[in-house]
């Protein structure tokens, strides 16, 4: 099972549906452009397919994806109001991922939570 909270409201699945499988090439290809241009932004170098995206096209196109994934209990306009700004696209990377590769049993609860590291004093 897995869960998401937004807006206080908790939004579970038992199990990945098929669906979410069968509807996740538009979402896949959105990553991984997002991730090339990503990449090429950090050699310096500039792909010709980052002119034709648009940050609303990206986001939309994988919280459509997210949203099947829960089955459409909530609305892409729940996620984009409620869902941490900071998580939304690393979770749903997370989730691409795991479903692709069919390791959906380590997918839990949503948002993810970032890592916290413990600052150590250094007198101490």
């Amino acid at each position: 099972m897995i869960s998401c909270t937004l807006n206080g409201k908790k939004y579970t699945v038992d199990y990945i549906a098929g669906r979410a499988l069968r509807e996740m090439e538009p979402a896949a290809k959105m990553y991984g452009r997002i991730v090339a241009i990503s990449n090429a932004a950090i050699k310096g170098e500039t792909l010709q397919d980052a002119k034709g995206l648009s940050i609303k096209e990206a986001i939309d196109t994988m919280i459509h994806w997210f949203c099947i994934l829960f089955n459409n209990q909530f609305t892409p306009d729940e996620v984009l109001d409620y869902y941490p700004a900071d998580r939304l696209m690393h979770d749903i990377a997370l989730a691409l991922m795991a479903v692709q590769t069919q390791t959906t049993e380590v997918l839990n609860e949503f948002p993810t939570k970032a890592a916290v590291t413990e600052e150590t004093d250094p007198l101490a």
